[in-house]
């Protein structure tokens, strides 16, 4: 009964639709691998730009509510922690339909749920814990200030942290709010520190937002609490100082489905129900390589960049819109790579005149391979087609393996 009299005097409620439509439309503008559950998951994680700085607000509405009714303040036999949470429960009940919106939403996007491993599970935890540390900034400020100034300025806080610093020219400030713009991908997938960090930085914001419910009585506590809030930020920005603008990854393992033999086709379990029609779309390339004297791989593959490449396999690199078009490219660029891996050399993945002899070979006209070259490349690579098969292959091998084609990058 308490419950539903908290939420029936509560205009929490009102805030719901608004929320609802807003994160809808936020989390469907967002890009997703279709039938990759770890890719719904991070889908739905985007809502934390709606659901934080709503709950935040909410909360401190709350706060505020509960203050000027003096229910708090009143002799129970309930502990103050018990009263503050049936206090939050509009909030809650907000944050938990507002999570459920968003799984829909990214169900919706990619045709499947979060798949139930952790980088899948991680997004979803991510929703119900980072708001949890606003909700406590919120209801600290809902008990400082009047409600109608500790509402608006709680969510304009916490929108700030979580959105405005993706626009920050500092990359650590981006990976401490908890907006996770980037995603992983079918080959590797985003660590759990990505999630934790933002989660150490909400507590820490949190506990420095209780400790100012004691300022009145102890004014020094500002001090602690301001330098709580300090250390809190020099501590968020050591554990992310080396991961640059985007959030690391780690190679995706366990998740590859294997067909066909002489040459095998190795792709993540999302593709096994077009694993066969794949290879078949890439045999006729690999075939004519093979019959211009390359030695034919034992398995074309679909893996992280970061796992070796052992002899005898060319790696497949493209994304999850696989088409019958990119398919002489694709094999162009794995050949380069396959080659280079026989003598246990990793291939810099730069664009050379080696890749568009592989062009050519597999039947790409002429036409296109020399749009992609400069004048000098096309002169070199037309000397070299003019030579005989053995000696092509011979050249191709041999700058392949020794890398020369390879340029420093700056960035």
């Amino acid at each position: 009964m308490i419950f539903f009299g908290n939420l029936r005097g509560s205009a929490t409620p009102w805030l719901l639709l608004p929320a609802l439509i807003y994160m809808v439309m936020f989390v469907s503008g967002g890009n997703a691998v279709s039938g990759y559950g770890i890719s719904s998951g991070e889908l739905s994680s985007w809502a934390i730009v709606v659901i934080a700085p709503a709950v935040a607000g909410a909360a401190a509405w709350e706060s505020g509510r509960q203050r000027q009714l003096g229910a708090l303040r009143t002799v129970a036999t309930r502990r103050i922690f018990s009263q503050i949470v049936r206090a939050l429960a509009p909030v809650l009940v907000l944050q938990v339909l507002l999570v459920v919106g968003a799984l829909i939403v990214a169900r919706s996007a990619t045709g499947v749920w979060p798949s139930p491993d952790l980088p899948g599970l991680l997004p979803i935890a991510h929703l119900l814990v980072l708001p949890c540390g606003w909700m406590v900034v919120g209801w600290a400020l809902g008990q400082l200030l009047p409600r109608a100034i500790a509402a608006p300025v709680a969510s304009v806080l916490c929108w700030i942290l979580l959105a405005m610093t993706q626009a920050m020219q500092v990359p650590f400030w981006r990976h401490l709010g908890g907006f996770i713009s980037e995603s992983s991908s079918l080959t590797d997938v985003l660590v759990p520190n990505v999630y934790w960090v933002p989660w150490l930085v909400s507590l820490g914001l949190a506990c420095a937002a209780a400790l100012l419910l004691q300022a009145r009585r102890r004014p020094w506590i500002l001090a602690v609490s301001v330098a709580m809030v300090v250390c809190t930020f020099i501590l968020g920005r050591v554990l992310v100082v080396n991961w640059g603008y985007s959030p690391p990854t780690v190679a995706r393992t366990g998740h590859t489905t294997c067909v066909g033999s002489s040459p095998a086709l190795c792709l993540p379990d999302e593709f096994a129900g077009q694993a066969v029609a794949i290879r078949e779309d890439v045999l006729p390339a690999v075939r004519s390589l093979h019959k211009a004297g390359l030695p034919e791989p034992a398995m074309l593959r679909m893996a992280s960049d970061r796992q070796p490449l052992k002899p005898g396999v060319w790696p497949l690199n493209w994304d999850s819109r696989w088409s019958p078009q990119n398919i002489e490219s694709t094999v162009a660029d794995s050949a380069v790579a396959g080659t280079a891996a026989l003598v246990g050399v990793r291939d810099c993945r730069q664009p050379s005149i080696q890749e568009a002899w592989a062009l050519a070979t597999v039947g790409v006209p002429q036409k296109d391979v020399r749009a992609a070259l400069t004048d000098s490349e096309w002169k070199a690579l037309q000397s070299v087609l003019a030579t005989s098969p053995a000696d092509q292959v011979q050249w191709f091998t041999q700058h392949v393996q020794s890398q020369d084609y390879c340029r420093s990058v700056m960035w």
